[in-house]
């Protein structure tokens, strides 16, 4: 506070004028949402008595469940084929491995 006392005049005004429209906009605000009233509740009432938009999107989404499950299976087995494809190539490295070992030794 003492260093409010030490700015000069025009310097406290600005600040007094600016705190006020501050507060004049805070309550005006506050003023215009206690004025509005409530919100037209028929949309919402509709979609209630109305589920055939859930059924639908509950049926899409069920079927989206669906699908993702069979991709992710085919995934996996996508995956365990894979395994057995490295696993035999391996076997195969091992094999050309030893041939040459013994192609080696032969000569």
């Amino acid at each position: 506070m003492e260093k409010l006392a030490d700015l000069p005049p025009t310097a406290l005004i600005a600040l007094g004028v600016t705190l006020a429209f501050i507060f004049v906009v805070r309550h005006f605000g506050l003023a215009s949402g206690e004025k509005t009233g409530p919100e037209n509740k028929a949309p919402i009432a509709a979609v209630i008595v109305d589920p055939t938009a859930l059924n639908k999107a509950t049926a899409a989404v069920e079927e989206h469940t669906a699908v993702m499950k069979r991709q992710n299976d085919i995934i996996e087995d996508a995956a365990r084929h894979i395994g057995h494809l490295a696993t035999e190539m391996d076997r195969i490295r091992e094999e050309l491995r030893i041939r040459r070992e013994i192609e080696r030794s032969a000569r």
